[in-house]
């Protein structure tokens, strides 16, 4: 078994030469055989035999007490369940809401063109008074689309959130929705219900996005940060996947002894 004790983090079973599933007898005694390999009195000439020396007994430090093991073990199964990318899915029937209020706006576009009727202005023979009144009536309907457009998003029917090593991606019915790197990302929190994942970034980072429900639930913009909030309740991703991403990716500034953590309760839904 080849030494990969440069690696990070350490293979502490590598570095005595033994299975995981060695025994207590068969660790103690490879480290025995190790210990005598590498002690400095035995390789005068080598100036790393003390560093090789000092990992060995690291090595051993940890595996012949059961508890340590134990640990070290789970979190060693933790690291190699994990990918070097994590894709999100979500795919759900449209939402209506959105929908239902664009009808609404209709409706009082409608009703301003009947207003409008009833005053008398499509009936003028005043070619600059009819102008005027499709023009305002024109510009009512439109402010209000606008308005409720922006208030009331229609739900995305097909997400794909895909995570690497390097950044986030958000994708919503086949347009990128936001790609931010993790350099730019300050914090991630995973609050108490344990499907909210926030992102605070940099404040220019998300200084064009806005909400892009069912996933991207919220943008909550501040002077010099936002916070982005996903709901991931409906998507496939197991839970333990996401936290073990989470927390295995040195580039993600998540913090790696919690299982999860309650982020800012301001704006709170």
């Amino acid at each position: 078994m080849d030494d990969s004790s440069d690696a990070s983090p350490p293979d502490y079973y590598a570095r005595l030469g033994v299975s995981p599933s060695a025994t207590s007898d068969e660790i103690r005694s490879a480290y025995r055989e190790k210990a005598r390999e590498t002690h400095p009195d035995r390789n005068p000439d080598d100036p790393r035999a003390a560093e090789r020396f000092q990992k060995v007994k690291e090595a051993y430090h940890v595996l012949r007490d059961p508890e340590r093991r134990a640990q070290y073990d789970d979190a060693r199964a933790a690291r190699e369940r994990v990918p070097e990318g994590l894709t999100i899915s979500q795919q759900a029937p449209a939402g209506c809401g959105g929908y239902l209020w664009r009808v609404l706006a209709g409706g009082l576009a409608f009703g301003v063109f009947l207003v409008l009727e009833g005053m008398g202005v499509w009936a003028t023979d005043d070619l600059w008074t009819l102008v005027v009144g499709v023009s305002i009536a024109s510009i009512v309907a439109g402010a209000i689309a606008m308005v409720v457009a922006w208030q009331f998003p229609d739900e995305a029917t097909d997400v794909m959130l895909r995570l690497t090593q390097d950044r986030i991606l958000m994708r919503a019915d086949g347009q990128t929705s936001f790609r931010i790197d993790w350099s730019d990302v300050r914090a991630v929190h995973l609050r108490e219900d344990g499907w909210t994942l926030e992102l605070v970034v940099h404040g220019e980072t998300a200084r064009a996005l806005r909400p892009v429900p069912p996933v991207l639930t919220d943008v909550e913009q501040r002077r010099e940060d936002a916070t982005l909030r996903l709901d991931l309740s409906d998507t496939d991703v197991p839970r333990d996947v996401l936290l073990s991403f989470l927390r295995t990716t040195e580039a993600i500034p998540f913090p790696s002894s919690q299982t999860e953590e309650t982020g800012p309760s301001s704006g709170e839904r």
